[in-house]
């Protein structure tokens, strides 16, 4: 008999004795002053013994104090029952199961070692006067009221269900200490609701419940992410959500939520028995999304009630929080998880690509034995022949001959069809390869949409935390001012420094930038950096090489612009760095030259003065050069920007009106200067161009043949071509990418016999002449050319960078001016 039949049988005899001293009567204290029950106690209200003591209509009443229960204690089908738990009470399990009339009180310290499980029941009176040290469950209950009388502080150390409950009256949850997790899904509440001070330290899951009146979570803490995804709130403005602490949360959590809830009863029971890794990792990126798209619903329900009640500081910190949440869904989209699974496909399809080029080896060898075979049958049968007869050894020495060549083209032909068929499937196979990873490549594609949006989040996260932030948003436009005056000081003012190296070190110093970048992106943990490196490395170097090998005029301020960016990418990486003396440093950093930049280019802040008006920070070093020349340099010069080459030796006396005019001609036609000078001054050709002039001016008649000789020499007919255009005074620059290939490899169209015949022609001869004598005075005119090329390329530069700067600083402007409004700095 058990211990629950022991004590109806002594019942019998004392009608008078109770459940809890028949217990102190029958066990021992144990070393906690504990009486300790070893035996199973299940009150089972279909037992005929307990119907002949025990009346339905009548409450069970039983009062515990000072026990240890090694065993379940089990109501079950009692339908009315009043159990009051005192001080020092221990329990393994205690259940209660389908009691229409319960009366529950917790007076003193209990200790659950597995749980306490009450289904079914409907409760006249439930209070918790004190802590409760284990698991407690209610499930599929209905309430009068909740502890409307209770303990106000009382710890709930284990998990705490109340799953699909109804409480009709008010319940009251203030004060509570939840140190597990809590969870309330699909309960309603009909009444007023209270959790006013409660702490959650675990997560607390609310979804689907019914407010049909007053919820208050007034100062409230929530240490990690709540779920009301799909909670319903009958009156948004009587839910109180003020001063709810929610500091804890952040990116962090809510990765670690993911982590902790993905894997429920549903994904436990899909992925059993799956041994597929990639149909596991697809699974699993299922539940995750799942998972994340309800927390991010349950922000959303959160912040919807707090912009119903005009609260928008307290609802933009619930936005942030839906914003993460938004962030990580991204990143799952975009497969964050896949790599290893990528990894070991290509691994399985590289051994079978291996196996199957073994075994067509292998039957290929096969193939040779035979032909070997077939060989030596051959020779026997050639020698067994000859042996029986010299006489028709000649004939037999044909015939073998024959038969050997027509065997040889015959394995020849085999060998080949098999190659080419063997090849065939190999090219099927690499060709279906290719395919695949194109088409891979092809979906990865659209999915830079997302790595976009996820890369913007990011962004705003961590220079402003989605416009909540003012301080922080303030240092990072700072900084980005700040980088740009140091970028402008550091390379902009060294470009005779940069010009000494050729275009193939430049382009070579710009992949180390590409890689350097490279490394700093792989070497984060996140696939979707890698996403953006390989994109940006891709681009940058098909630019790279394009710049440098056609269009070399403009690799310099392309250099410039990939420094920057870089510049930009190592700022906003020092900016979110946790490393509090990096952080120390960068924004000491940024507020001095800040400072700098106030006092000595305030112009920097507008975000649109390098755009527009690159002259407002840099002074032009071709201007400063002409100041410093005297009159008749300077006369001659704008005789040249003119096309007009009788230039001027001796000084001449003119106003300061008339030579501020003659600068202002050579600045408003610099271009044409330029033009003339670099045409002229070419290195490449700078020695026929001599050999031509000398010939003009020592034997004319001579002109036209050095020009073919030098032509059929360098096998192109560039000079001739550049020398044509001389005589007509034409120095037009072309800049189409055609043109750009062509000058690079040296080719020219050839010029027709009526084109070559203008050489002998005296006016053509002249003109040549007045423009290559240019050659003479380069030791004047080259540093012209050297400041305009410098002007030229760094107003460039300026004019480059600007563009990705003026978007940086319009962004922040943007992100300060949001993040001003919603802490209500400017009014709305």
């Amino acid at each position: 008999m058990d211990l629950v039949s022991n004590f109806l049988s002594q019942k019998n005899i004392d009608s008078k004795i109770t459940f809890e001293k028949y217990i102190m009567l029958n066990t021992k204290l144990n070393n906690e002053k504990q009486y300790s029950v070893k035996d199973v106690c299940y009150f089972n209200a279909n037992n005929d013994n307990l119907k002949w003591h025990y009346d339905k209509n009548k409450i069970l009443e039983i009062h515990l104090n000072n026990m240890l229960f090694e065993q379940d204690l089990v109501f079950d089908n009692v339908k009315k029952l009043s159990l009051i738990i005192n001080d020092n009470v221990k329990f393994d399990k205690l259940f209660i199961n389908n009691c229409n009339e319960l009366y529950l009180q917790f007076n003193g310290r209990v200790e659950v070692i597995d749980k306490i499980s009450i289904n079914d029941c409907k409760f006249k009176q439930i209070s918790i006067n004190n802590h409760i040290d284990g698991n407690i469950e209610f499930q599929k209950c209905e309430f009068n009221d909740f502890n409307l009388y209770g303990f106000p502080n009382a710890v709930i150390k284990g998990a705490f269900t109340f799953d699909f409950c109804e409480i009709k009256e008010r319940a009251n949850f203030m004060n509570f200490e939840f140190k597990n997790k809590v969870s309330f899904k699909m309960s309603k509440f009909k009444d007023n609701t209270y959790f006013n001070n409660s702490v959650f330290k675990d997560y607390a899951d609310f979804h689907e419940c019914e407010f049909e009146k007053t919820a208050c979570f007034y100062g409230a803490t929530f240490e990690k992410d709540p779920n009301f995804s799909a909670c319903y709130f009958k009156e948004p403005k009587a839910i109180n959500l003020i001063n709810i602490d929610i500091d804890k949360l952040d990116f962090k959590s809510v990765e670690q939520y993911i982590k902790d809830n993905y894997q429920d009863e549903s994904y436990k029971g899909e992925i059993k028995g799956i041994e597929d890794k990639k149909e596991e990792i697809k699974i699993q990126n299922k539940y995750k999304l799942r998972c994340i798209k309800n927390l991010k619903d349950s922000f959303r329900t959160i912040k919807d009630v707090l912009i119903m009640q005009n609260n928008t500081l307290e609802a933009q910190e619930w936005h942030k929080l839906e914003l993460y949440a938004k962030e990580k869904e991204l990143e799952i989209q975009l497969g964050d998880d896949n790599k290893g699974v990528i990894r070991n496909n290509r691994k399985i399809k590289k051994l079978k690509i291996k196996k199957l080029i073994i075994k067509l080896k292998g039957m290929f060898s096969k193939l040779q034995n035979l032909g070997d075979i077939y060989v030596k049958i051959c020779d026997f049968v050639v020698y067994f022949i000859m042996i029986m007869g010299k006489s028709i050894f000649a004939i037999i020495k044909i015939f073998y001959n024959v038969i050997n060549g027509i065997y040889k083209i015959i394995q020849i032909i085999l060998s080949c069809i098999f190659y080419i068929a063997s090849i065939d499937r190999i090219l099927k196979l690499r060709y279906l390869k290719f395919y695949r990873k194109i088409k891979s490549i092809g979906k990865k594609m659209v999915d830079f949409t997302l790595w976009f949006d996820c890369i913007l989040l990011q962004v705003y996260r961590n220079t402003s935390n989605h416009h909540t932030n003012f301080l922080k948003i303030l240092n990072f436009t700072i900084l980005m001012i700040s980088s740009y005056a140091i970028f402008g000081l550091l390379v902009l003012n060294n470009m005779d420094f940069i010009l000494s190296f050729g275009p193939m070190t430049i382009a070579a110093t710009n992949y180390i930038v590409l890689l350097m970048l490279l490394i700093i992106f792989i070497s984060l943990t996140r696939k979707l950096y890698q996403y953006g490196a390989s994109l940006l490395f891709l681009i940058c170097g098909l630019f790279i090489i394009s710049i440098v090998s056609f269009l070399s005029s403009i690799y310099i301020p392309a250099f410039y612009f990939l420094i920057y960016f870089a510049s930009v990418l190592i700022s906003y990486l020092l900016f979110i760095c946790k490393i509090k003396l990096f952080v120390f440093i960068s924004r000491l950093f940024a507020y001095t030259c800040l400072i700098g930049v106030v006092i000595l280019k305030p112009q920097l802040i507008n975000p649109f003065a390098g755009i527009f008006s690159s002259d407002k920070l840099y002074e032009s070093k071709f201007e400063k050069r002409l100041n410093d020349l005297n009159t008749s340099a300077i006369i001659n010069i704008a005789k040249l920007s003119q096309k007009d080459f009788n230039f001027t030796k001796e000084y001449i006396n003119i106003s300061f009106t008339e030579l501020n005019s003659a600068k202002a001609l050579i600045i408003a036609n610099k271009e044409k200067l330029k033009e003339i000078l670099s045409k002229v001054y070419d290195d490449k050709y700078e020695s026929d161009y001599k050999k031509v002039l000398n010939e003009l001016e020592n034997n004319t008649s001579n002109v036209k043949n050095i020009i073919e000789k030098i032509d059929n020499k360098n096998n192109n007919s560039v000079v001739s071509a550049q020398l044509n255009q001389f005589s007509k005074l034409n120095f037009t620059q072309e800049v189409d990418f055609l043109h750009g290939i062509k000058s690079n490899f040296s080719i020219s169209k050839k010029l027709s016999p009526e084109q070559i015949a203008l050489f002998d022609q005296k006016d053509s001869q002249d003109k040549l002449k007045s423009v290559l004598a240019l050659l003479k005075f380069k030791s004047n005119f080259k540093g012209i050319l050297k400041t305009i090329n410098q002007d030229e390329i760094i107003q460039s530069a300026i004019k480059s960078t600007s563009v990705l700067y003026s978007i940086i600083l319009l962004l922040c402007i943007f992100s300060l001016q949001k993040t001003a409004r919603k802490n209500s700095i400017v009014p709305s």
